[in-house]
């Protein structure tokens, strides 16, 4: 596969709202992109679905949902070569970012994965 593109990121924000928020109705039906924990799962499936179009040869960023190591270990194994923070950053401050490491560390570790390339869509 010959693309001029040197990788996708995956995931960001939906205008659409799950069935499970729990949101008031009165802030579900607001305009505007939904972030955060509630995107987690359809942004990887959709992550999933292109790491398979792309058959692994395009780098994949996944966003979307990632607050935890267990939430940045799931984007890796579904493809990403590259996790994207944002929520948790606005709700937790720079100290996310050394907790998802560490808690991703322990993931990678706990299934026998000696760096996040080998877990990449694995």
């Amino acid at each position: 596969m010959e693309l001029a593109i040197d990788g996708i990121i995956v995931g960001n924000t939906t205008v659409g709202r799950p069935d499970n928020l729990l949101s008031s109705p009165d802030l579900v039906k607001e305009a505007g992109g939904l972030s955060g924990p509630p995107l987690r799962d359809l942004s990887t499936a959709i992550l999933s679905d292109v790491y398979r179009l792309t058959r692994g040869k395009v780098p994949l960023v996944g966003c979307g949902g990632v607050s935890t190591g267990e939430d940045a270990y799931m984007k890796i194994r579904s493809g990403a070569s590259l996790v994207e923070l944002y929520t948790a950053l606005i709700y937790d401050g720079p100290r996310a970012v050394s907790r998802i490491k560490g808690e991703l560390a322990e993931a990678l570790q706990r299934d026998g994965f000696k760096s996040v390339q080998e877990a990449v869509g694995a």
